[in-house]
């Protein structure tokens, strides 16, 4: 994850990654097929791990309240191991046919997850969709990863206005 943070994926070769990890390539490719096969891993590690943090937080309750939903949401995109943010346009192309063949995509069209992170939040209005929803995420997390081709400049801006709408949209009160 640290190569992939400091140089992006088409920079971190699978011998920078084997080195990394002190293990030899062949130890790699018992695992993994491709370097972006690796990366889906990563993705699908950081994905549990974040549900992992969602039930430790609720310790128990069934709901969290709409502020620390909020939180929740704003974490989501802006976690320091989400990978989409230091994807260029590049490793975005690269990887999406390794994720669509991985079934990453489908799982996450099939997910039940956006539909859990609602009904886990106080204040949810009644009828939302978690499709919508999802559309908002990933139009965040494709500001965040396609940052090159915006105004840098105001693009915290422009997500909080993205984060905000959201917000309007999932809870009664915002």
């Amino acid at each position: 994850m640290e190569l992939i943070k400091n140089h992006g994926l088409t920079h971190a070769s699978v011998t920078k990654i084997t080195n990394a990890a002190g293990i030899g390539k062949s130890t790699f490719y018992n695992f993994f097929e491709s370097k972006e096969e690796f990366v889906i891993e990563l993705i699908r590690y950081e994905r549990a791990k974040t549900m992992e943090a969602i039930h430790t937080f609720l310790n128990g309750r069934e709901k969290m309240t709409t502020e620390e939903g909020k939180r929740l949401l704003h974490m989501v995109i802006y976690h320091q191991d989400s990978i989409y943010q230091y994807l260029t346009e590049d490793d975005v192309n690269n990887l999406y046919p390794a994720m669509q063949r991985s079934g990453l995509i489908e799982d996450d069209l099939n997910s039940d997850t956006p539909q859990y992170l609602l009904s886990i939040m106080e204040g949810v209005r009644e009828g939302v969709d978690a499709k919508v929803f999802v559309n908002f995420l990933r139009m965040m997390a494709l500001c965040v990863s396609q940052k090159e081709a915006l105004h840098q400049d105001v693009l915290d801006q422009n997500i909080d206005m993205i984060f905000e709408k959201m917000f309007e949209y999932i809870f009664e009160e915002s």
